[in-house]
Formats: structure tokens, sequence, C-alpha cells
């Protein structure tokens, strides 16, 4: 017999400023909804140089220090995953599909 597991699934809408997202009072997801635009979709990964982490940085008026708490954020619940290569994440697509 199979345990069927609870999956969260998340929906989102990167064509418009009315993603749930950015409606989100967590402003890690808004972090988050600027990943998710700049990942490439085909490798579900995500570069977070210099310039991806500035244009972050811009939309969202935030610090440095205040893009990497939420980048940590966002390891801790799963939603991306560290690689054997600094500075790239790949999106844990479990949480992103059914």
């Amino acid at each position: 017999m199979f345990k069927r597991r609870n999956r969260k699934v998340i929906t989102v809408y990167l064509d418009t400023k009315e993603s749930i997202l950015l409606k989100s009072k967590d402003k890690t997801f808004h972090v988050l909804y600027y990943i998710l635009n700049q990942t490439d979709m085909e490798k579900h990964i995500w570069y977070a140089d210099k310039i991806h982490k500035e244009k972050i940085m811009n939309k969202l008026e935030i610090s440095p220090v205040t893009l990497d708490k939420h980048i940590s954020s966002l390891k801790q619940r799963g939603l991306i995953i560290t690689t054997s290569v600094r500075g790239r994440y790949r999106l844990n697509m479990h949480v992103f599909s059914t």
C-alpha cells in the first residue's frame, strides 16, 4: 500500500503584475517572483550573479544583506536548492508542480 503525500502546489503567473507572489505580505515571495523571471526554465536553474541580484534589489528597493536573507529563507523552505556550483540554484520542481 502506498501512502499519498500531501503536496503543496504554487501557481505563479509571471506575465502579469497580478502574480500571487507579489500580493503576498511575505517579501521573500516577492524575491521568488523575480528569481522565477530570471530562471532558465529548461534546466530549472537560477544564477545568483551580480547582475541578477542587482535587478532584484533595484526592483524591490532592498539591500544586498536583505536579499541574501530572502535567498536563505527560500533555501530553508526548500523552494530553491543549492548546487555544486557556487551562486547557482535549482528550483525544487516537486514544490512547483504536481
